[in-house]
């Protein structure tokens, strides 16, 4: 058995420590794929490996060809090298195909692709796959159809038939041969003969479940973040606060970007919010700074981390049972805005506007559980702009048109805020204010078409000098340092890795992430009013601009949009419509295109229950293959290497070609 079960993590860490044992420089290469889920497991396999004085190289990897890159200029040449670390990347694949799988060189691979390439988990002793419980619960019949293709001996019926002949005489000649068959008993020649039959139709139908695994189409199974977490609990890792924290903002990203369904969310949820928990009532207590009267009670200490509701309430503005405004002497970071103002002279926190009303919201540093609203980037600006670039309330509201720009102006007068209130940032406005929006908005959404304008999410405070973030704020922070730079993908690969512990750099990712929501909405909107849409037989297909080149040049941002309007035209669409699939084309370059294909999670393609996953459900994206089937009938340059098997290139010129191929396939 090459898989290793949830409760076996362990032995695949064990593993990378036997490695590093037998190695006196740099034994481990870790291969993460540029995605917020990998960036997080990476995170915290990283955190594991330094607590254990394991030195290790991490490499970024956008697609199959870096791999095999690194196979010739790292691999091959250095013995050092033990242990290979793959996450979120080479699952799908046969590993054999990639790396040279030298003696002494093992293989980890923790990847949320779906489905698995069997050899990597049945065949190689060598490898190493984290499995999610869908290998150890589903996947019995399916082992037992491969290992009958892989291992038995095709021959073996004719052999034993030509021994059992072979007692009845001994000629060498075609006629004594003849006459052995001949001179078999009957009955045991019509034995054999059903017996090879059997054997024929078990082995075609082996073949076929085979066949029929490959060919459901691609989905997601856990977090590759999550699996990482439970690793680092099996190896007695002490919980804190960050590594669940980033177990948590690797799960949201599967949510977010539609690669899990409700039901495999709900799971998650459920395993982070006893974890949360945990790690909050694990929280040390957090003094309070003496007030300048010197009075005892403002010199207590206060344990603030005593209660996660408490939190949930004062993060939803609920009110909390005292406020207290601590003096900027105890500020102490030089690259904090609380210290330049006041530096500026600024005599309180309040005056420089970084506190929050509630004490155990602006000190504790805990995680808890919450209800999260649509609306982009919430805490980080006002309501208005959070509304107003939101892709749910867009396609619910249909802020393309007038009316629709209308019903958001009477909503937000029904939420019981003034444009002022509305336009003001939301982390200053009153506790009441914030209370009543979440309350009016759980009794009017229906009547807006957003009763399930909420979802169960995370929160994490920072303190009272920095905003608090949930799960989809940090998303869609490290989606946005991703995008392709002037440095390139790998460096923004690496200002999102320390983003996850470094909060200017986080900051940063904020504003970006700001911008990118102006840039999807506002790019969908206008596709959506100059209906640039096309609905084809058997496929919706949308074309972006050439003046979008630099925005929607890489896989992030256009999946984004992608969503957007596949998500709003699905709800405005016939039944039959809204289950079509959706193809976005943007420009690469001058004379390439990236082309995404995304299908909706619920409603769309389908397979046998027998192929469920617990995550994903039964709902599969079948653009990899049929993507494959159109290039090799085109026979045209076309690049597709990546990971996610629904992302190509293609040649501007050959494009048109390819969609008429793809309609044969869809």
């Amino acid at each position: 058995m090459v898989y290793l079960s949830s409760t076996r993590y362990e032995d695949a860490y064990q593993r990378i420590v036997d490695g590093s044992a037998h190695s006196t420089g740099t034994s481990i290469l870790i291969f993460a794929s540029i995605d917020v889920d990998a960036i997080c497991g990476l995170r915290l396999l990283t955190t594991l490996l330094k607590r254990d004085s394991i030195g290790h190289k991490i490499i970024p990897v956008n697609n199959y060809s870096d791999i095999t890159q690194m196979n010739a200029t790292l691999i091959e040449s250095n013995l050092q090298i033990r242990t290979l670390v793959f996450l979120n990347c080479a699952a799908q694949v046969d590993i054999q195909d990639l790396v040279n799988l030298r003696d002494g060189l093992s293989v980890v691979i923790v990847d949320s692709h779906r489905p698995f390439n069997l050899y990597n988990v049945f065949w190689n002793e060598q490898v190493h796959c984290l499995d999610d419980g869908d290998v150890e619960k589903n996947m019995g019949e399916l082992r037992s159809a491969f290992e009958d293709i892989e291992f038995s001996n095709d021959t073996d019926d004719e052999s034993s038939d030509d021994e059992a002949g072979h007692k009845r005489g001994s000629d060498s000649d075609g006629e004594g041969k003849k006459r052995r068959r001949t001179g078999m008993d009957p009955d045991e020649f019509i034995r054999l003969q059903e017996q090879r039959a059997k054997k024929r139709e078990l082995r075609q139908y082996h073949q076929s479940l085979v066949q029929a695994y490959y060919a459901q189409g691609s989905y997601y199974g856990q977090s590759c973040a999550v699996s990482m977490l439970m690793l680092a609990e099996q190896m007695g890792m002490p919980l804190s606060a960050d590594l669940v924290w980033w177990a948590i903002v690797g799960a949201t990203s599967q949510y977010l970007l539609h690669q899990i369904d409700e039901t495999g969310y709900a799971l998650v949820v459920t395993r982070m919010r006893d974890l949360s928990r945990r790690v909050s009532l694990n929280s040390p207590s957090i003094p309070l700074p003496a007030a300048r009267d010197k009075t005892t009670e403002a010199r207590r200490s206060v344990n603030y981390s005593s209660s996660s509701q408490a939190l949930l309430d004062s993060q939803l503005g609920y009110p909390t049972d005292t406020a207290f405004t601590p003096y900027l002497d105890i500020v102490e970071e030089e690259d904090d805005e609380g210290y330049l103002k006041a530096r500026a002279g600024v005599s309180t926190a309040a005056e420089a506007g970084l506190l929050t009303s509630s004490k155990i919201a602006a000190q504790s540093a805990d995680i808890a559980e919450s209800s999260e609203l649509q609306f982009s980037l919430l805490r980080h600006w006002s309501l208005a702009n959070a509304m107003q670039y939101s892709p749910f309330v867009a396609r619910r509201l249909a802020t393309w048109s007038s009316r629709g720009r209308s019903r958001l102006d009477l909503l937000v007068a029904k939420l019981g805020l003034s444009k002022a209130e509305a336009g003001a940032p939301f982390v200053h406005l009153a506790p009441e204010l914030k209370t009543q929006l979440f309350k009016r908005m759980a009794e009017i959404g229906a009547d807006y078409d957003m009763a399930d304008a909420s979802y169960r999410g995370f929160v994490r405070n920072y303190g009272w000098r920095k905003s608090s973030l949930s799960g989809s704020d940090m998303v869609q922070a490290l989606l946005a340092l991703l995008q392709p730079v002037e440095g390139g993908q790998e460096s923004g690969f690496f200002m999102a890795y320390d983003a996850l512990s470094q909060y200017p750099v986080l900051k940063r990712g904020i504003e970006g992430a700001m911008e990118m929501q102006k840039l999807v909405v506002g790019q969908g909107v206008t596709m959506l009013e100059r209906q640039a849409v096309k609905t084809l037989r058997s496929f919706r297909l949308a074309m972006v601009g050439m003046e979008t080149q630099t925005m929607f040049g890489s896989a992030f941002a256009l999946r984004q949009l992608a969503l957007f309007l596949m998500q709003t035209l699905r709800e405005r669409s016939k039944v039959a419509q809204s289950r079509l699939p959706f193809i976005i084309v943007a420009p690469l370059t001058e004379d390439r295109l990236l082309v995404l294909g995304v299908t909706p999670i619920v409603g769309g393609p389908r397979v046998e229950a027998r192929f469920k996953s617990q995550f994903a459900g039964e709902t599969r994206n079948k653009f990899g293959m049929v993507f494959e089937a159109a290039a090799g009938d085109l026979g045209a340059d076309i690049r597709q290497g990546f990971f996610d098997s629904s992302v190509l290139e293609i040649k501007r010129e050959d494009f048109s070609a390819f969609v008429d191929k793809l309609r044969r396939h869809l």
